[in-house]
């Protein structure tokens, strides 16, 4: 068995680096953890209005604040690539590598005014434990934001060996969407026989519709954080390795 703990930042994300890096590296420092995790769009802010220069001068912070305190980080932010914009994770070892990237796979309808889908589902593997990083409407593809087939993402990660699924979301405050991303978490945790650790952004407007926190793979959730404000969760969670 393997001990990983597992730390969630249940952050307000502004419109800017200038308000999240600093929250960013300061969660990093207080370290007492194996990985942190941010939510989607958590550098750069949910807009396509950042700089490319000062977006990649963030990384090299991040990458450096998880080497000096020996963290994994797997944090939100916006990406151009040959002249298109990705919302995506980036996965920063505790040497302060790049371990990989995901993009955002099933942008929303309104995503989809500023950013591109991405292309491939990854894999990727760190102290011997398999995972698979999913970015909001990845996980629930939700009814109202788009006409998008479903692929069934988290299933296929389960199905391709990952034993736990980084689920970075930023949701807001639709309460009608409340019972269907809760129960959306349990079937697709039970689908894919995988853990899920799920962290959403706390938002300025009020009560969030889907909580931080991991669903176990038998649909329970074994953390979860208030529906209201900025929380943090620190778990213990033991997997299984070869």
């Amino acid at each position: 068995m393997k001990t990983l703990r597992i730390k969630g930042v249940q952050m307000k994300v502004g419109e800017s680096k200038k308000e999240n890096l600093p929250k960013i590296l300061e969660h990093i420092e207080a370290g007492n953890c194996d990985i942190i995790v941010f939510p989607e769009m958590s550098l750069t802010g949910y807009n396509n209005n950042f700089s490319d220069t000062r977006t990649t001068e963030a990384w090299k912070q991040i990458a450096s604040a998880c080497k000096k305190n020996y963290v994994c980080a797997i944090i939100g932010t916006g990406v151009r690539k040959d002249g298109h914009t990705y919302i995506q994770c980036r996965i920063y070892t505790d040497e302060g590598k790049l371990l990989g990237t995901q993009e955002k796979l099933v942008p929303t309808e309104e995503d989809r005014k500023w950013c591109r889908p991405g292309e491939e589902l990854r894999l990727f593997k760190y102290k011997g434990v398999v995972f698979g990083c999913l970015i909001g409407n990845d996980l629930w593809v939700a009814p109202g934001f788009g006409p998008y087939p479903d692929p069934r993402l988290s299933y296929q990660l389960g199905k391709r060996g990952a034993q736990l699924i980084f689920h970075l979301a930023n949701t807001g405050i639709d309460q009608t969407y409340l019972p269907y991303y809760d129960i959306n978490l349990r079937l697709r945790a039970k689908e894919s026989r995988c853990y899920i650790v799920t962290v959403n952004a706390a938002s300025i407007h009020g009560v969030i519709n889907s909580p931080s926190g991991i669903m176990s793979p038998e649909g329970k959730w074994i953390v979860q954080c208030p529906l209201q404000g900025e929380h943090t969760f620190v778990y213990d969670l033991q997997i299984e390795t070869e």
